[in-house]
């Protein structure tokens, strides 16, 4: 078996090891001998162009490809069908991709004119080779719709790892969970029996462009389940932070006692870290399927969940032919 790990050193300058290096760490450490790295040196042309190449021999083997978001998604996406191109042509038996977090997975489903990203994508991953595709906590349970046979696609749940991450760190006794909108309830609804506690969601409306223009038209639930609470909005992503501004402002105004963040992807952007530095909010929780530098400032807001080692046993149990189900009910304490 081997292991396939982008430099992305070329165009990231983030301290200590890659995403990628923490997982092949993990592997050796406990499985010594049994993955081989395959380093894959992204170069780049005058115009901009890139290719990406190896020096390893993958004749005949499975690789996964451990392929975080470090760039912009166009080039994440391309980044990825690159890796898979060289691997085949290099006779590899099969690619097998942790894309961790995608953001044109969100577009699986089509509003009025909108192109259907995440089709797209399945299909350039299709064209290039890549026969499997893991992901976490994707915005919906339709994207596997935009994949088929050719490259099946295997969503991951981090709401166990998550879940019992918060029960072990913070109080639950005064807590309530909270969806900002009513697409995700039943993500804050399987949060909510994991930890035990009252479920609230929010009605709210968003631009079809998914720019930040998001308004809050109702709480769906009981006020008596938000006032005095803590409640801890639990959803996929942080982008802008500006639904979760839009949530918090709805929520102050029916008396909650302040607010934790638990959310699967910090894609933080724009004028996310502001937002959230002046918010208010007493912690973000999060993952690193997304790479961030936080300083030790944002350290005080911040508590991210390293998920390498639950991809490192991921890809050790779909090798030796174990269930991965079965892995993620462990965490249950």
């Amino acid at each position: 078996m081997a292991v396939a790990i982008p430099d992305y050193s070329t165009y990231m300058d983030i301290d200590g090891p890659y995403f990628g290096d923490l997982v092949m760490d993990r592997l050796e450490a406990e499985h010594p001998g049994k993955f081989e790295r395959v380093d894959m040196i992204v170069k780049g042309a005058a115009d901009g162009s890139e290719e990406v190449v190896t020096t390893d021999h993958v004749r005949g083997r499975d690789v996964y490809v451990v392929h975080p978001l470090h760039t912009e998604p166009a080039r994440h996406v391309m980044l990825a069908q690159q890796i898979s191109d060289n691997l085949h042509r290099s006779d590899a038996h099969d690619v097998i991709l942790f894309d961790l977090y995608n953001p044109y997975f969100s577009y699986d489903k089509r509003k009025g004119k909108q192109s259907l990203n995440a089709r797209i994508v399945a299909d350039n991953y299709r064209s290039a080779h890549i026969d499997r595709v893991f992901t976490f906590d994707p915005h919906s349970d339709l994207l596997g719709l935009s994949f088929d046979l050719d490259d099946p696609l295997e969503p991951l749940s981090l709401q166990i790892p998550l879940a019992e991450h918060f029960r072990e760190g913070y109080p639950t006794d005064n807590v309530t969970v909270c969806s900002p909108d009513i697409g995700g309830y039943p993500r804050a609804e399987v949060f909510a029996d994991l930890l035990n506690v009252p479920l609230i969601g929010l009605r709210k409306h968003r631009s079809e462009d998914k720019s930040d223009d998001t308004k809050v038209l109702g709480i769906v639930g009981s006020r008596e389940d938000v006032e005095g609470k803590m409640v801890l909005l639990r959803d996929d992503v942080i982008r802008s932070a500006g639904s979760l501004m839009e949530a918090k402002a709805a929520l102050d105004e029916a008396g909650a006692a302040g607010y934790y963040v638990v959310v699967s992807h910090l894609s933080l952007c724009g004028p996310a870290r502001e937002r959230l530095a002046d918010s208010g909010i007493k912690k973000v929780i999060g993952t690193n399927t997304v790479p961030q530098e936080f300083d030790e400032h944002d350290m005080g807001l911040y508590d991210v969940l390293d998920i390498s080692p639950i991809v490192a046993n991921v890809i050790y149990r779909r090798s030796d032919g174990m269930s991965i189900g079965q892995y993620f009910e462990s965490f249950r304490r």
